[in-house]
């Protein structure tokens, strides 16, 4: 299977010297402003891998995005490519497959580790 996700809107280069991933597709004040509140300053360790007590399979951090309010939730990856505990492998394939998207994620570095990261808004009753 190959996916890709991409812009509903066309995206044009200004110039040849400028790259694909410089260039918005929607130009500056025609969309909405994102607004993004921080709730926790720092991630916290909300699971960890049954044979390394220390080292942390799942992360946590609360966020309001546009009034909504999210949880970011960061999960540990292998030098595979794949999320390393297993429930979380299976939750997070399915949203790849719901997503229709095969390609590796993005990570973010966390004491020297990499991790993914998914927004998860909370329930209406938070």
């Amino acid at each position: 299977m190959s996916a890709s996700i991409r812009g509903t809107s066309p995206s044009r280069r200004k110039d040849s010297s400028q790259s694909p991933k410089a260039v918005s597709p929607l130009r500056s004040g025609t969309g909405e402003r994102v607004q993004i509140e921080p709730v926790d300053l720092y991630w916290e360790p909300v699971s960890y891998l049954d044979d390394d007590p220390v080292l942390p399979s799942q992360l946590h951090a609360k966020v309001v995005i546009n009034g909504c309010s999210m949880h970011f939730e960061a999960y540990l990856v292998g030098s595979d490519g794949e999320v390393c505990d297993r429930k979380q492998k299976s939750a997070i394939d399915c949203m790849k497959t719901a997503l229709r998207d095969d390609q590796s994620w993005q990570t973010i570095d966390y004491q020297g580790y990499p991790y993914v990261v998914v927004a998860i808004p909370y329930g209406k009753v938070f």
